[in-house]
């Protein structure tokens, strides 16, 4: 196999090890979990439109059983990257 023009002679430069690359995965995966966590919490509560102060209800119905679910999914999956990075050190 050879080696793209644009790598030959820096393989050093360019290299990252698996574990480096898995940690930094890990941690992206992270963030945007609890992002999304976060958007879904907003989206349970209701809240006041600034523009107009009107009250804007939060889901409900089918909506938040959906939303619940999908907390629930995401909560879950955020605690075990936490503990995998942990675990990783």
């Amino acid at each position: 196999m050879s080696v793209p023009a644009f790598t030959a002679g820096h393989t050093s430069q360019y290299h990252i090890s698996v574990e480096s690359f898995e940690s930094e995965r890990l941690a992206r995966r992270l963030a945007l979990l609890e992002e999304s966590i976060a958007q879904g919490e907003r989206a349970l509560r209701g809240r006041i439109d600034p523009s107009t102060g009107q009250v804007i209800p939060g889901a409900c119905g089918g909506h938040r059983a959906q939303l619940l679910s999908n907390l629930t999914t995401e909560r879950a999956l955020a605690e075990r990257i936490r503990s995998m990075m942990t675990a990783r050190g």
